[in-house]
């Protein structure tokens, strides 16, 4: 009996060096696809993928800076006319509340569709994100599991969904809507002088603030612990397997490696082209918002130099709110990221 084991241990050994050639995994042809339509290619390196959304993102400055420059320049404007009509007017205290609610009035009308673009704009790239990453954790977990982590790839595949699903669930119920009323309370302030509505908005930006940090502590910090307890579980399942396997037992253990070096280098390979791909996603959508929140804060601290300290607050704090839904994508960004980085570096001593 323990030879007709030992025969059949020694057959699986010499498949070992064909499957850690071959290594079919399912869903990676897939992905090869998905990357491949964001202009990824199998032959590319980390670095060649880099420096290509490098080229495309000084392409696409050009246009998306003078789109972003051309608002800035309206609102430069409406303020620059309240401040004439507010001269004009000297002494009338009616007029000059008339003359800012306009102005108010007026910002609003023009960075509303502006809002309610970006916003679309960061959800949809979170969409796209996690669309991606439906197809592409679970080949990484194949691989990583192959490469002898197999709670670990477990732990961090099941981490990364939870915790995507978590933040698209949170901005769609609570995030966005507390933008919004960011920006209602900031406009009732610039409308009427009230401090308090000032000390409301900074309440609103500081609670979306801290959630968003609170989510991605939670997920570093979870994904940390349980990847160390993940790694020293495999370590002592892949020890336990080798002695507990008599003769052949150490002799498994290292005709392996062909297969576990074969699923590292893929597991590389794949999670390099994965980040590629979740950058080229984020590329154009945060471009746009980190321009229009540096626009924004420009066209503030300019407008403030005309005496106009309610106005230029009010694109003020349009640009914080542009700058919110812009940390609102990369925190889904981020997740992923941390998880590929997580995944490619992720080996069972």
């Amino acid at each position: 009996m323990r030879r007709l084991i030992c025969f059949c241990a020694l057959a699986l050994l010499c498949a070992a060096p064909a499957l850690g050639a071959e290594l079919a995994v399912p869903g990676l042809d897939q992905v090869w696809e998905e990357a491949e339509g964001y202009g990824v290619e199998r032959e590319g390196s980390l670095d060649q993928g880099l420096s290509r959304l490098w080229a495309d993102a000084l392409g696409q400055l050009g246009a998306l800076l003078r789109t972003s420059l051309a608002t800035a320049v309206k609102l430069m404007a409406v303020v620059l006319l309240c401040s004439l009509a507010e001269g004009a007017r000297q002494g009338e205290g009616d007029g000059l509340q008339a003359v800012n609610l306009a102005g108010v009035l007026a910002i609003t009308a023009l960075t509303m569709t502006d809002m309610a673009v970006m916003i679309g704009l960061g959800r949809d790239t979170l969409d796209r994100m996690q669309g991606f990453s439906s197809v592409l954790l679970p080949v990484v977990a194949v691989l990583t599991a192959a490469a002898g982590g197999v709670t670990g790839a477990a732990v961090r595949q099941g981490a990364t969904v939870l915790f995507s699903q978590l933040l698209i669930t949170a901005m769609d119920r609570l995030l966005v809507p507390l933008v919004y009323a960011f920006v209602a309370v900031s406009c009732a302030q610039a409308a009427v002088g009230n401090p308090g509505l000032k000390k409301v908005a900074d309440l609103i930006r500081n609670t979306v603030t801290f959630l968003l940090t609170a989510l991605l502590l939670a997920f570093v910090g979870y994904l940390t612990a349980s990847g160390a307890i993940a790694g020293s579980v495999d370590a002592a399942a892949v020890k336990a397997i080798s002695r507990a396997i008599p003769v052949v037992g150490g002799i498994l253990a290292d005709a392996s490696e062909s297969v576990l070096a074969g699923a590292g280098a893929l597991k590389g390979t794949v999670g390099a082209a994965g980040l590629v791909v979740v950058l080229a996603i984020c590329l154009t959508p945060f471009l746009r918002l980190a321009l229009q929140y540096l626009v924004y804060k420009g066209a503030a601290a300019l407008c403030a130099t005309v005496a106009q300290p309610k106005l230029s607050g009010l694109i003020d704090a349009i640009g914080s709110a542009f700058g919110l839904v812009l940390g609102m994508t990369g925190a889904g960004a981020l997740v992923l990221l941390v998880s590929l980085v997580s995944a490619m570096k992720a080996v069972v001593p």
